[in-house]
């Protein structure tokens, strides 16, 4: 019995070590602009920082929210949204190809980072507002990758 509950706990402590493994830093201002909320989010994985998300609200209502996409210290673009639209843009001279994926209804739903096909980093998109996926998806993706190019 003891030992299977050492087998469960090292398993649990395996999987969450995976859903860990993206850091994120919080910071906020209400001192720069009077009367607007300034929230900076900065999340790395392995130390290296993917996606710096700068969101500005004044009485609760979104003024801007500027995210911002990082490989291996490179800006590759971002995806600027504000109260009635949204702009997609690129760094220029980026190492990486950065690419966004839409659904049915024009909403975005997803970002890669990319090279030779290959997926880099990825992130999810709720409502707008981009998250780093875990560093499983992206070990499972690069694997799928590496069998299609055996073939």
């Amino acid at each position: 019995m003891k030992n299977a509950i050492v087998l469960i706990l090292s398993c649990i402590s395996v999987i969450a070590a995976d859903t860990n493994d993206i850091q994120v830093t919080t910071t906020t201002d209400t001192h720069t602009q009077p009367g607007v909320l300034i929230t900076f989010d900065s999340f790395t994985r392995d130390g290296q920082t993917n996606l710096v998300r700068d969101t500005r609200t004044e009485a609760g209502a979104l003024r801007i929210r500027t995210q911002r996409f990082y490989y291996d210290g490179s800006l590759l673009g971002g995806y600027m949204t504000y109260p009635k639209s949204s702009i997609i843009y690129s760094a220029a001279g980026a190492p990486y190809s950065l690419s966004f994926q839409f659904d049915s209804s024009n909403q975005i739903k997803s970002a890669l980072i990319t090279t030779n096909f290959t997926i880099l980093e990825a992130f999810n998109c709720t409502n707008g507002i981009f998250y780093p996926q875990d560093s499983s998806f992206i070990r499972k993706a690069k694997s799928v990758a590496e069998g299609l190019s055996e073939h």
